[in-house]
């Protein structure tokens, strides 16, 4: 269940722009629990952040293979955190070119 600390690590750090945080968290959070779809879009998330394009995509990639109808728009209405925040997690996806 340590993968529920990294992605609040990973958030925190999303949230607050040291993206390279991020970045690390969800790579830990991941390896922990490869299937926690979160934490892979939280990567995908932390790298279009910080302008590492393809590695974003190649995160997407990954994202996509063990959940292949996920799509931004139901992401986002999980409403786990303050719309703006969850906008702002859209904006960083779609930079990535996940499905709306």
């Amino acid at each position: 269940m340590n993968y529920h600390s990294y992605l609040a690590l990973a958030w925190v750090s999303l949230f607050t722009a040291p993206f390279e945080d991020a970045v690390r968290y969800s790579v830990l959070g991941t390896q922990v629990n490869p299937g926690f779809r979160i934490l892979h879009a939280s990567l995908v998330a932390s790298y279009a952040n910080r302008d590492r394009l393809e590695a974003a995509r190649t995160a997407a990639g990954r994202l996509l293979e063990i959940a292949p109808g996920w799509m931004i728009s139901e992401f986002v209405r999980m409403d786990v955190e303050r719309s703006q925040l969850m906008g702002g997690l859209a904006s960083a996806l779609r930079k990535a070119g996940l499905p709306e």
